[in-house]
């Protein structure tokens, strides 16, 4: 287990530019550190892997002490055990995939630690690439004799940043898979930083949320990305569509509440504040549905009718920006942007399950 307090501010022209402060706990399995970039979580990880010296904290895995600044111990990088997968590998050109991995197998004779590498190589699915250099390599195969290397110093803690960034949507499915199964074989906790909300559900045991330098929220990823506690952590999380309103009705039975955002009405998971309460609404983008024509019969207990203003291209995904009485902001694809026939100016319904509306305050 490891225990983890850390303080730290960059400066830039004398000015604090950027300050971290988290103390969290990880446990066996695997923990996301999920955040908008500039939050910390590269720092965090660097901090622990003792290439970033903390200002202030401590630092523990199990009964080994990282870093405490009370008594000023800071353990060199060599002896902490740390296995750390970069997001662009890092691999030596000049070497072959065997010699990739077997160069951070220190304790043991050159043959033995050939026979090491291939192990960890075979282990990976990769021991018929072990001649060849990495440009030689695909990008997943490059992934795994980087996983390979870092599990081959015999790691007491593996530290993955963002190492499938790089990779198609189908590779990357596959080397999630494999990192789960990964951790449960070498039963060492692994700290998994990643931008995808996906990704990081798909093989999280624990998330922590950063924003801005800080821990806004912990727990399991699907009930933090699904039900974030605050405007902090819905900005974290990815979700851009913060909405005020007031309390207008209730069913209890149904367990609905209805609020009117002086604009339109948004149905949302019951609660039990008084009518002409203040609330503000938290709705991820990721969550709404898009139409071109009204749906008669649907889960969903919002439909909006509304117009779209403005499309983004955002990578591999598409943002609207439509206009229903109030303003919303809504993602989806580029093949749905063509199969709809998407554009600036083109009538939407935009269909929003009661559940997907977030209760912030």
């Amino acid at each position: 287990m490891l225990n983890a307090r850390i303080k730290k501010e960059f400066k830039t022209k004398g000015r604090v530019s950027f300050s971290l402060d988290a103390s969290f706990t990880v446990r066996r399995g695997i923990t996301v550190l999920f955040g908008p970039s500039g939050s910390g979580k590269t720092t965090i990880l660097r901090s622990i892997a003792g290439l970033v010296g903390p200002d202030e904290g401590r630092i523990e895995l199990d009964d080994h002490v990282f870093f405490d600044s009370s008594t000023g111990s800071n353990l060199p990088i060599q002896r902490r055990r740390v296995g750390f997968v970069f997001q662009d590998y890092l691999l030596f050109p000049h070497l072959t995939a065997v010699q990739n991995v077997a160069y951070g197998i220190r304790s043991a004779t050159s043959q033995e630690r050939c026979g090491r590498a291939i192990e960890l190589l075979n282990l990976l699915g990769i021991a018929h690439a072990s001649g060849r250099r990495p440009h030689q390599l695909s990008g997943g195969e490059q992934q795994r004799v980087a996983l390979a290397r870092a599990l081959g110093s015999d790691p007491a803690i593996l530290l993955l940043d963002e190492p499938l960034s790089a990779l198609d949507a189908a590779t990357r499915l596959r080397l999630l898979g494999e990192i789960v199964e990964l951790q449960r074989k070498s039963k060492i906790p692994f700290v998994y930083v990643t931008h995808s909300p996906a990704d990081a559900i798909r093989v999280g045991d624990s998330a922590l949320i950063l924003n801005a330098g800080r821990i806004v929220m912990e727990g399991n990823p699907s009930e933090v990305f699904n039900a974030p506690r605050d405007s902090a952590v819905l900005e974290a999380v990815g979700s851009e569509n913060i909405l005020v309103g007031r309390i207008q009705d209730h069913n209890e039975n149904e367990g609905i509440s209805t609020i009117d955002l002086a604009g339109c009405e948004l149905v949302i998971p019951y609660t039990a504040l008084a009518k002409a309460t203040p609330v503000t609404i938290g709705i991820r983008s990721d969550d709404i549905i898009v139409s071109r024509e009204r749906i008669g019969q649907t889960s969903a207990r919002n439909m909006l009718e509304g117009t779209i203003k403005q499309i983004v291209q955002d990578g591999q995904q598409v943002e609207l920006m439509t206009a229903c009485g109030v303003n919303l902001k809504v993602r989806v694809t580029p093949q749905a942007v063509a199969a709809l026939e998407l554009g600036p100016g083109v009538k939407v319904y935009l269909l929003i399950k009661a559940s997907s509306c977030h209760l912030l305050s």
